[in-house]
């Protein structure tokens, strides 16, 4: 199980569905069935895991209202446009 926004090396797998940390932010995609069974089960209690330690990284250190440049800097996005090169 990460540790939400600890470090920028961690990540998990649930089922398809893939969970990236980092101090910023958590990536994540990809896609799950749950079951109704033993995996499901299973798979279900590591979400609900996984979103509580989430929220109280939220509660407990309201990182939310002090990462908004930051996140803005790791966007993934460039804020210019590119020549596309197979035209």
């Amino acid at each position: 199980m990460i540790e939400p926004f600890a470090n920028d090396h961690q990540s998990m797998q649930i089922g398809d569905l893939i969970i990236e940390n980092q101090k910023d932010k958590i990536i994540i995609y990809g896609d799950i069935d749950l079951m109704l069974s033993e995996l499901g089960y299973k798979q279900a209690q590591q979400l609900h895991e996984l979103s509580g330690k989430i929220i109280k990284a939220f509660e407990d250190e309201n990182i939310y209202s002090s990462n908004e440049a930051k996140s803005k800097e790791n966007n993934d996005q460039l804020d210019k446009n590119i020549d596309n090169p197979f035209l």
